[in-house]
């Protein structure tokens, strides 16, 4: 390498970070040097105040080289850490181009971008997080890699994460963003230099000029998003604009705020948002700048601060999305109780409904709500007779359908209310004593949960692992799904005489897994058996109404529609489409069957088993395609998990373990720790053996009928469930050997499509029942006589035809007679579990060949050559029988040949 300029140092390999460096920016550098331990660390421009201030106090300590220092010349490797936008980082962008320049670059900002990897640099030197700190990102790799970090470090790296997850406050906060300042914490972090450059006292300029930001701002409305804005100009240079920022967004108590101070010809902005109802970091694009959901700046050259602030209003009403309003989140319908029902009644119409409270009306008006732990009170201090008007709350607060939810948020807090009517547009909201609203105009109830939940849900890469909950994704091309897009655009269609129309349950989670799925369920918001007449005669097709369940069934035929899928389980000539109304179940005890309620899809699809399960897809007008996912479905999809919706889901439908069991076994996935232990519960009180017999019948069909059974059968074997269904149920290795043989011999003998695999399945696990304890069994499970027969038979008669077949004395007719007189499956069933010769090979060999000799001649053909009408007729084709078995004659015409040889012998 050439020799350095004079005066500058020479540096093979740099880490960098952007301009205006926060002490997330400096951990992310000084992890960078521990795993580069031969870098300098060089910062492209200016640095937050107490970013500088720590720097110049420990500089001795930390590897960091002035830029106008550095020999450009001698970099062979550039490490850039907390941002993927060279254009952040000054002069050294031009080495993101430079031939010879190796370029690695660390970033966690962009969690949802993996397809949008920076052109100059290798996909394999890019290393992405969704970490809300690259201090937390860092840090982790350090100790994966069992690196001392010393407590300098764990005080920088703590920081960092403090800085940029406001203190483990931002929605952006992952899991490990706490995990790692534990550890920060176990490795020596400083508190008192955290305390001293977390809460940097702001000096006389910062203060000046913190007050003139006050006194300059001004409220915006953005699509129905508050936006605090503030633009000032200042002749002198101040520092630590954003400290600025942060501290005026907590005086005003605001939830987003950006302010834009123009000083030395340019224009520093800095933005915050509170609850990330606002991307700040996205919006902030337009300027040039960048930084997270919740924190991010820009700095500008071509604008005025007031002709900033206005471009950043027009971009964001440009790409801001509707406010989440009353109508987003409410429960509907709403429940109503009478002012006169008993304490005791109501508390249990609130647990049927599973609420918190539950809305009192009298003479057609709200008058109260009561809540659910005033009612247990009151049942507990003996009042569960006295009327319910007695203990509800008469203040009540009411709201529109397009009350935003921060607003709302913000009345429950201050008025103590913790469910909030929902009123039609038109009817005056706020508050109220009893009686000034009609029950007919309340169209929706919103509770505490119902507002806390968009901000829970921001949290879900929290709660769920770091993952990010991917609801709003749009099915693309869904009119277009291959044999059932007629059907979704004739919904799509439909829907419009509708309050809504959703794909809902098991095609929907095959739909995103690409997995070929027909069983095809529409969830309609109004009258469900309504919506199946009309779509039934779009297609010519029956419809099967239920009225008790709301619920109908369309059969359409398959030539109404482009094509029948050439799937082997498509056996019927017409798709089967269900159509429900929208509901929710309550069930009166454990494993009993569920009564129904009318709801919304929010409920309805609450009402289902697993989160993967819960998710729907929107037939109606603009929003056609779109994905619903309130419960993290495709968080869970994405990770291969089985996550159950709410702790007693399992005791109130145990069939619900088996479910859990067969999407394990099918796709790979595996219950979830939390899930795993509340069936566990479930069956260790016994619940599964008090289900229904056709419910059990139906679960176990399911089970059985799957590709690949052996993980089902080790699960069920594990959670104890098979010995609740039955004590004698055979589930170990013995009987995962016996079924992989007869899946086996069914590829062999080319059977697969002869055979019931399931009747077997389940005759290898009931095989050590004695007959009359599996004949009371079959009949308690309800199986149609021509299944139980097959699985009762195999396996009392499959050993003995092993034994009868035993002998090497007997002949191949003799073999024939035999098994001929027993349905097929019987006969390979015991071809699968007799190990013993010669009586495997006649099995085998019956299956294979000898059933399949069957006679071309028949009765007539024996008249035709002169033997009259009688006993000898039969004698004749059973000689013709053996003949044909034994393999002596083969076609019509030596059958033919024979069988004049057979009458010329009876002459």
């Amino acid at each position: 390498m050439m020799n350095a300029k004079p005066g500058y140092t020479k540096a093979k390999s740099l880490v960098t970070t952007h301009q205006n460096a926060d002490f997330d920016a400096l951990a992310g550098t000084v992890a960078a040097h521990r795993l580069y331990p031969e870098s300098r660390i060089v910062f492209p421009g200016a640095m937050n105040r107490n970013v500088r201030d720590f720097v110049s106090l420990h500089y001795e300590d930390l590897p960091v080289l002035e830029l106008r220092r550095l020999d450009m010349d001698s970099v062979e490797r550039l490490v850039v850490v907390d941002t993927d936008d060279k254009e952040r980082i000054g002069e050294l962008a031009d080495l993101c181009s430079k031939k010879g320049v190796e370029v690695i670059l660390f970033d966690h900002h962009s969690g949802d971008k993996v397809e949008e990897r920076p052109g100059f640099v290798n996909g394999e030197n890019w290393v992405l997080s969704c970490d809300g700190s690259q201090a937390t990102s860092m840090l982790h790799i350090l100790l994966e890699r069992g690196m001392a970090v010393s407590p300098l470090e764990a005080t920088i790296f703590a920081l960092g994460i403090h800085e940029d997850t406001g203190s483990l406050t931002y929605p952006s906060t992952t899991v490990r963003d706490a995990e790692m300042l534990a550890a920060c914490m176990r490795l020596g972090a400083s508190h008192s230099l955290i305390e001293k450059y977390l809460h940097n006292p702001l000096t006389p300029q910062q203060k000046e000029l913190m007050l003139r930001v006050v006194d300059s701002v001004r409220v915006e409305d953005v699509r129905g998003q508050v936006v605090h804005v503030a633009a000032i100009e200042t002749s002198e240079y101040v520092d630590g604009l954003s400290i600025i920022a942060h501290k005026v967004m907590d005086l005003l108590n605001c939830e987003v705020f950006v302010q834009a101070v123009g000083m030395e010809s340019r224009v520093f902005v800095a933005a915050r948002s509170r609850t990330g109802s606002v991307d700040v970091a996205e919006l902030l694009e337009a300027a040039g700048g960048g930084g997270h959901p919740e924190a991010a700046s820009a700095v500008v050259r071509d604008r005025s601060p007031l002709e900033t602030i206005d471009h950043l209003l027009e971009e964001l009403a440009g790409r801001s999305q509707e406010v989440l309003s009353a109508a987003s989140i409410m429960s509907r319908p709403v429940r109503f109780i009478d002012a006169d029902t008993s304490v005791s009644d109501a508390l249990s119409a609130a647990q049927r409904f599973g609420h918190s409270g539950i809305s009192v009306a009298s003479a057609g008006f709200l008058v109260g709500i009561v809540a659910r732990r005033d009612l247990d009170k009151a049942v507990h201090h003996g009042l569960g007779h006295a009327p319910v008007k007695g203990v509800m709350s008469r203040r009540i607060v009411v709201a529109s359908e397009s009350t935003p939810v921060e607003e709302l948020r913000k009345s429950m807090a201050e008025t103590g209310v913790g469910r909030i009517p929902i009123v039609r547009k038109g009817v005056p909201d706020g508050r109220l004593e009893g009686g000034g609203v009609s029950v007919d105009d309340v169209v929706g109830m919103v509770t505490r949960t119902d507002v806390l939940s968009p901000y829970l849900e921001r949290r879900s890469p929290v709660d769920r692992g770091g993952e990010e909950n991917l609801g709003g994704t749009q099915v693309q091309a869904l009119e277009q799904v291959p044999y059932f897009g007629p059907i979704f655009r004739a919904a799509s269609a439909l829907s419009e005489h509708f309050s809504g129309a959703y794909l809902v349950g098991g095609f929907v989670r095959d739909l995103l897994l690409d997995v070929p799925n027909a069983d095809i369920d529409i969830a309609v918001e109004g009258d469900g058996m309504e919506f199946a007449e009309r779509l039934g005669a779009e297609f010519q097709g029956r419809v099967r109404p239920h009225k008790k369940f709301r619920t109908a069934v369309v059969l359409i035929p398959w030539e109404s529609l482009e094509d029948k899928p050439p799937w082997p389980r498509i056996r019927s000539d017409c798709l089967r489409v269900d159509v429900a109304t929208t509901r929710t179940d309550y069930y009166d005890y454990p494993a009993a069957l569920p009564s129904v309620e009318h709801a919304s899809i929010r409920q309805d699809l609450f009402r289902r088993d697993f989160t993967i399960n819960a998710m729907a897809v929107n037939l109606k007008g603009e929003n056609f395609g779109e994905v619903l996912d309130f419960f993290g479905g495709m968080v869970d999809l994405n990770r291969g998990g089985v996550h159950i919706l709410h702790n007693l889901s399992f005791i109130e439908d145990p069939t619900r373990i088996f479910r859990a069991v067969r999407y394990e076994n099918r796709y790979g996935f595996r219950m979830d720790a939390q899930t795993l232990a509340l069936a566990r519960a479930c069956v260790d009180m016994h619940l599964v053996g008090d289900l229904s017999s056709a419910r059990l019948r139906d679960e176990l069909v399911a089970l059985l009928s799957e590709r690949d059974v052996d993980w089902t059968l080790r699960r069920l074997s594990e959670l104890g469930v098979a010995q609740q269904v039955h004590p004698r149920l055979a589930t170990g290795e013995d009987t995962t050997r016996i079924i992989r043989r007869l899946e086996e011999l069914s590829r062999e003998l080319d059977m697969e499509d002869e055979i019931e695999m399931w009747r077997l399945r389940l005759a290898a696990i009931t095989r050590r029942m004695a007959g009359h304890e599996l004949y009371l069994w079959l009949e308690r499970l309800r199986l149609r006589r021509s299944d139980s027969d097959v699985i009762r038979k195999s396996v009392v008669m499959g050993p003995r035809l092993g034994e009868q077949l035993g002998s090497d004395e007997g002949s191949v007719s003799d073999a024939y007679e035999l098994l001929s007189r027993v349905v097929v499956e019987v006969a390979f069933f015991a071809a699968a579990t007799c190990e013993e010769e010669p009586a495997h090979s006649r099995l085998v060999e019956y299956l294979a060949e000898l059933r399949h000799r069957t006679l071309q001649v028949t009765g007539d053909d024996i008249i035709a050559l002169g033997v009259e009408e009688g006993p000898d007729i039969g004698k004749i084709l059973e000689k013709l029988r053996r003949l044909r078995v034994q393999g002596e004659v083969k076609g019509r015409t030596a059958e033919l040949e024979a069988a004049r040889r057979l009458v010329e012998a009876i002459d």
